[in-house]
């Protein structure tokens, strides 16, 4: 299973990048193996097909908009799971998703996550 993680930095166990979409870096986890790549896309759905392109099939996030959070589901392929609003490093938030710990998110709890990333990023209409 490949999975995907917006990340601050490239380096070693960086801490999670809270905005999705704007994230400079992901962590690509497949197996064993950690990969911390550029983002290159500009905004949420072009990762979103970006990381599709990939293969990856559970995002671990701390916001998503809800264009990204749409596109996913018309998708059908991915997961999302919310590791927390709290600062966290990639290593506690893959620990935490082996153990079953995340939360998965679906229609019946996404309006969270949304409201809180709308309070802290606005989103310009064109």
């Amino acid at each position: 299973m490949k999975l995907a993680i917006p990340v601050k930095l490239k380096r070693e166990n960086p801490p999670i990048a809270p905005l999705f979409g704007k994230a400079k870096w992901f962590a690509i986890v497949d197996g064993d193996s950690i990969d911390i790549i550029q983002n290159t896309q500009q905004g949420g759905r072009a990762v979103i097909e970006w990381l599709y392109r990939m293969g990856v099939e559970v995002l671990l996030i701390q916001e998503i908009g809800i264009a990204p959070y749409e596109m996913i589901k018309e998708l059908g392929t991915m997961g999302i799971y919310y590791v927390g609003s709290e600062r966290i490093l990639l290593n506690s938030a893959l620990e935490k998703f082996k153990r079953d710990e995340l939360e998965l998110l679906d229609d019946t709890n996404i309006d969270k996550i949304l409201k809180h990333h709308e309070r802290r990023h606005r989103h310009r209409v064109n």
